[in-house]
């Protein structure tokens, strides 16, 4: 075979596997700035609830360090509380940055006195969702066979998280 030849053959070969290997690189940049978990919901209640439904929050998200998983709780939310924070959230919260950012999702679970689920409630800084009433929180409350109960800016939720709007109408944690 020419040496001519074997050069272009050669580096048609190469090149091939260098452009294979770039292809690959960049699938895996595509999804290397993915975490495990789905990409956020928007600002609905019915994504939410998809959203909560497809995760494992209740093995891959975090209660406050101290807090026990199930705990006394009160009217509205219920007799027995567990409450799960994201990534984003507990990180706002354990670095003390005064509010939860865009992402910062909290699922609480608010069971009956004899241990029955009887809401979900979550709270929720969905990306470009304004709720200057309640610094961005969207407010969600479901029942635990999913259907919706309350949404948005709910008027119940936003006064009374209002008595705590200086730690970002968080009661759970403190953000500053």
């Amino acid at each position: 075979m020419p040496r001519g030849r074997f050069s272009l053959r050669a580096t048609l070969v190469l090149f091939s596997g260098v452009l294979m290997g770039a292809m690959l690189i960049l699938a895996g940049c595509a999804t290397e700035g993915e975490s495990d978990e789905m990409s956020a919901p928007a600002a609905d209640g019915a994504a939410i609830v998809e959203y909560v439904g497809a995760t494992d929050y209740q093995n891959e998200w975090q209660h406050l360090p101290g807090v026990e998983p199930l705990y006394t709780g009160g009217d509205p939310h219920g007799a027995l509380l567990s409450t799960y924070f994201n990534a984003i959230a507990l990180q706002a919260i354990e670095d003390k940055s005064g509010s939860i950012p865009e992402g910062g999702m909290v699922v609480k679970e608010n069971y009956m006195p004899d241990g029955t689920l009887a809401a979900i409630t979550i709270m929720y800084k969905a990306a470009g969702y304004e709720n200057p009433q309640a610094n961005g929180w969207f407010f969600l409350k479901y029942a635990p066979d999913g259907v919706i109960e309350a949404e948005g800016q709910v008027p119940g939720c936003t006064e009374c998280h209002s008595d705590v709007q200086d730690n970002d109408f968080l009661f759970t944690a403190d953000v500053k």
